[in-house]
């Protein structure tokens, strides 16, 4: 029993592992670096494993950030943006991208707490790429510094809801019942209970309260808005070198798949002209072996000489003309029947020797000297003359074939019979 559980832990253990594999694969996209780190301050990556971070660390999409009491977390933005994360806060970096085109985004994602915001080049240049969302409402921004707050159900800091307060720029703060645009020196609320629209506030709540770095936050509003062109720049450039190096090494990826394809090609080119020479000079060496021999080679469907074939074909006609004396003595249906499946095979039998003789005829006149005119000396020999030549055994072949098929009104034995016959006498 022990062992089984033992097995089923580790089998777990392997499942586990594999389903995190594609996850851990995929290279999470930076979205700040951590400026200054101060109290309790735990970052959670997507797989809910939390992490302590240190100034210099990197803080990826798709990870959240909590808070304590005394926790403080400052952000330098991929966009050149600054964030800095107040106590008591629960937030998230839903979704970021910052490569100084039209497609970049910046979408954080706030439970409870508050922030304070300065937007980059993607609030400058794409500001509906930015949104901060709460349990209530979305917040757009146009180039701004504002500070979102969420204060939950059951908290005694104030009416529980979202709100947001802008110090420059302008945000609007909208909900499925409306919106509302919120100016500088301003705070917008959206209610957490009942359908009311968004409003903005007579006065900022007490609860935006400031910390111990506020005056250096407020100082990078300035920093950002000088840097933010010439970062955009620079991140624009460093993409277009790294762009051009990828296209660099996909062309010599392609180059050297295609030096790669010619070296096959001319490898199997060079293996093809090997193996013509070889049947080139297989094929002389039989031709001069023939020649040696005397002979002529006449190459068959089953590799056999034509010797050979013609002597089982004497045979079985010599068989035939024993088969059709018995079927004489026994007249039976059975015996017919066997007579018509040897004339049929007789049949083949002719047609076959024809053809062979002419592959003889044609392979001795294109080997003997003048042997067009000896060709056409046989054709030219009347068609009584008796010749026992290649062209002559064809003849009679051919002579045979046409007795058999031209007796088609004579009963099958007795066209079997007289058509033996006739090829015996010939054969003799």
């Amino acid at each position: 029993m022990r062992r089984l559980l033992l097995t089923l832990s580790l089998l777990l253990v392997c499942l586990g592992a594999l389903a995190q594999a594609p996850q851990s694969a995929a290279t999470p996209k930076p979205a700040g670096k951590v400026e200054l780190v101060e109290g309790d301050v735990t970052v959670f990556d997507k797989a809910k494993k939390a992490r302590r971070v240190a100034v210099g660390e990197v803080v990826h999409e798709g990870e959240g950030i909590v808070t304590g009491r005394d926790g403080e977390l400052h952000l330098d933005m991929e966009d050149g943006g600054f964030i800095a994360v107040r106590p008591n806060t629960r937030m998230s970096i839903a979704a970021y991208r910052a490569e100084g085109d039209d497609h970049d985004k910046s979408v954080f994602s706030l439970l409870e707490g508050t922030f304070r915001s300065v937007t980059g080049w993607i609030g400058k240049f794409n500001p509906r790429g930015y949104q901060v969302r709460t349990p209530t409402a979305t917040i757009g921004v146009r180039g701004t510094d504002h500070e979102p707050l969420v204060i939950p159900q059951n908290s005694r800091e104030g009416e529980p809801g979202s709100y947001d307060k802008v110090n420059v720029g302008a945000t609007s703060l909208q909900t499925r019942h409306g919106s509302v645009e919120v100016r500088p020196n301003q705070a917008g609320f959206a209610p957490l209970r009942g359908q009311p629209r968004p409003r903005v506030l007579a006065q900022v709540p007490a609860f935006f309260k400031a910390t111990r770095h506020e005056a250096a936050i407020a100082a990078r509003h300035e920093a950002v808005r000088k840097a933010i062109e010439q970062r955009r720049d620079e991140r624009r450039k460093l993409l277009q070198d790294k762009k051009i190096q990828l296209d660099k090494q996909k062309a010599e990826r392609q180059k050297a798949i295609q030096e790669r394809r010619r070296d096959q090609d001319a490898q199997r080119r060079q293996q093809h002209e090997e193996r013509r020479k070889e049947w080139q000079e297989n094929r002389q060496k039989r031709l001069q072996e023939r020649d040696r021999q005397g002979g002529t080679v006449v190459r068959t469907g089953v590799g056999e000489r034509p010797e050979r074939v013609l002597g089982l074909a004497d045979a079985l006609v010599e068989r035939a003309v024993r088969r059709a004396d018995t079927a004489e003595v026994e007249p039976h249906r059975h015996v017919v029947e066997r007579e018509e499946r040897l004339g049929k095979r007789l049949r083949d039998l002719v047609v076959e020797r024809a053809a062979l003789q002419r592959v003889r005829m044609r392979d001795q006149r294109d080997a003997a000297p003048g042997g067009r005119r000896r060709v056409a000396d046989d054709l030219e020999r009347p068609r009584g003359t008796v010749d026992h030549g290649p062209l002559g055994d064809a003849r009679e072949t051919g002579e045979a074939l046409r007795q058999m098929t031209s007796l088609s009104t004579i009963s099958p034995f007795t066209t079997c019979r007289s058509t033996i016959s006739s090829m015996s006498a010939r054969s003799t």
